[in-house]
């Protein structure tokens, strides 16, 4: 059950990752870059050529720390961040079974040695409508 990327409970999972977990300190960085873009944006008149200074601040927008010494753009930020600091949670994981084949100085998944009707090779995967419902 719960396979859908808008199940409660991943998406529950996903955001205590970003609140507590392995991305809270990338998330935080995106936080405080967005909100240096906007309180930028939100200095400028409509035009966008001048900073208005006359109107008083809330109090609620306050200055991020920025330790860059040259102002970039927010997406070129993440994307070098992206290209360095990359996780990767895709593709195939070894099993507990493949970990120890491997240990022992085999390969991970042992050859096909069956025979199908006609004679050759047993195929891993079966052609044909799929037997198992879902």
């Amino acid at each position: 059950m719960a396979k859908s990327l808008r199940s409660k409970v991943k998406r529950d999972f996903r955001s205590k990752k970003r609140e507590t977990g392995i991305y809270a300190a990338t998330e935080a960085a995106r936080l405080n870059r967005l909100n240096a873009k906007l309180a930028s944006v939100m200095k400028k008149d409509k035009d966008g050529d001048e900073e208005i200074t006359a109107v008083a601040e809330e109090p609620a927008l306050q200055e991020p720390i920025i330790n860059d010494p040259k102002p970039q753009d927010s997406m070129d930020v993440e994307i070098s961040e992206a290209q360095s600091k990359r996780i990767s949670t895709h593709g195939p994981r070894g099993s507990r079974r493949e970990e120890w084949r491997l240990s022992k100085g085999l390969s991970a998944k042992p050859k096909s040695k069956g025979m199908n009707r006609q004679g050759m090779v047993a195929a891993v995967r079966k052609s044909g409508r799929s037997k198992r419902r879902r």
